[in-house]
Order: C-alpha cells, then sequence, then structure tokens
C-alpha cells in the first residue's frame, strides 16, 4: 500500500513538473515570437502558419546615419569599435519604441546604420485613437525624437558629429513573414519605395517628405518648400522638409 502511495505521489510530482517546463518553454517560445515580430502578428502566426496582409494609410519612415562608414574607416579599433558604437546608438533609437505617445510605431528592421519604422499597422490601436491621423503624427514626432537622440549622442562622442537623414512616407503597403523557421517581417510597396527615396535625396538632420504629406500634416508640423526633387522611377517631385511641430500641437 504504501509502495503505491509512494508511486502515486511520485506520478504526480512528475507530471506538475513537466507542466511547469512545457509552460516555461511556451513562455519562452512567446517571448522569442514577440522579439522577431510585433505582438499583433505574433498572435496571429499562433493561430495561422501564413501571414500577409494589405493595409492603407500606413506610415514609413527611412531613418540612416549617413556618415557611419565614415567613423569607421576613422575608428581606431576598427569593427569592434563600430560594431558597439552602432548597437549603443540603435539601442538608444529602440528605447524610443516603449514610449506610450509612440505604441503606433513599430520597428520593420534594421540594415546596417539605417532603421525602417512604421504605423498603422496595428488594427487595435489605430481604433484607440480619435484622430485617423495619430499615427501619422506619432511617427514623425518619433523622427524627430531619433534626430534628437543622435544630436546627444554627438555631445557625449569625442570628435566625431554623426548625420542623420529621414524620409517619410505614407500609403498602402503589403505586411507580411517570410519564412518558416527563420522568420521575417517585412513590408512592401510603392509607398515603401517612395520613403526610402525621400531618405536617399534628403539633406543632413532633415525629415524629407512629399507635397501630399506636407498638406496633410500642415495642422500639426509646419514645414518648408524644398523645391524639385528627382526621384527614381518617379521624376520630378516637390518636396518638402519638416521645420518643427506646431506649438501646442496633440493628437490622440
Amino acid at each position: 500500500m504504501e509502495v503505491g502511495y509512494r508511486l502515486c505521489y511520485h506520478g504526480d510530482f512528475q507530471v506538475a513538473k513537466d507542466r511547469k517546463t512545457i509552460l516555461k518553454e511556451k513562455e519562452q517560445a512567446d517571448w522569442l515570437l514577440h522579439i522577431i515580430v510585433p505582438e499583433h502578428v505574433a498572435e496571429q502566426l499562433k493561430h495561422n502558419k501564413h501571414y500577409c496582409e494589405n493595409h492603407k494609410d500606413v506610415g514609413v519612415i527611412f531613418a540612416k546615419i549617413s556618415n557611419f562608414e565614415d567613423f569607421y574607416d576613422e575608428s581606431y579599433e576598427g569593427g569592434k569599435e563600430y560594431l558597439r558604437v552602432l548597437n549603443e546608438m540603435m539601442g538608444d533609437f529602440e528605447e524610443l519604441f516603449d514610449l506610450p505617445q509612440y505604441k503606433d510605431v513599430e520597428k520593420i528592421k534594421t540594415i546596417g546604420s539605417c532603421l525602417m519604422a512604421a504605423s498603422g499597422l496595428n488594427p487595435r490601436t489605430r481604433k484607440q485613437n480619435k484622430d485617423p491621423d495619430a499615427h501619422l503624427y506619432a511617427l514623425i514626432d518619433f523622427a524627430m525624437a531619433i534626430i534628437k537622440k543622435v544630436e546627444a549622442f554627438n555631445r557625449d562622442i569625442f570628435n566625431f558629429n554623426f548625420e542623420m537623414k529621414i524620409g517619410f512616407n505614407c500609403g498602402e503597403v503589403t505586411a507580411g513573414v517570410i519564412g518558416t523557421e527563420k522568420l521575417l517581417y517585412d513590408i512592401w510597396g510603392d509607398t515603401v519605395n517612395i520613403a526610402s527615396r525621400m531618405y536617399s535625396t534628403g539633406e543632413h538632420d532633415k525629415i524629407q517628405v512629399t507635397e501630399e504629406i506636407a498638406n496633410r500634416l500642415s495642422s500639426k508640423f509646419d514645414f518648408e518648400f524644398r523645391g524639385q526633387t528627382y526621384v527614381k522611377g518617379k521624376g520630378d517631385m516637390n518636396t518638402y522638409l519638416l521645420v518643427d511641430k506646431k506649438k501646442g500641437a496633440t493628437w490622440g
């Protein structure tokens, strides 16, 4: 009888232990998934093997430290120092994603010293906004915060000034996850291409937008006309540079 009780106890203990292990592994898997893809995408991937959605009116920015390669050439420790500084700077940028005012903004990817971010991809947070353009205001404000981060970084680094160029656009995009084992979340479309061109043809420490965007966001932000800029695949386009946020401008 005593042996039976012991076996029963051991069995219950092992089941509880296995259940705890499975739960811990599930939590770790969820944590890793949320690092790779946004939370709203991760929730869908738990129920479907694939994720591909078309989204309207999504904001997109490309923000690149345009002279980072020059720093690499001048760095006395070569690649190690390059990676250390790049990691520190990108870490400063990523801290912004956790701020409540940027709940609509999500990181898409980084390529070297270039950060790509977007807004308006999460249906849940968009529904919470009273103003349908709130996520666009948040994204361009996020871009301004990035420039301020670079300025602060420059004050702390010896004998080098990093320069940031940012391009902004909004419109329809396709969002999806590629791969089955090594997942890659990304967005595609003409909107993304134009945002990239706004960056590549932009000016240092400025945020460049199209005329359509400047008109649309003019109630909250001031822009100045830059002139006509040749954009590959589009020809000459009227482009504008962000001056500043209007005094007292709010959104939600």
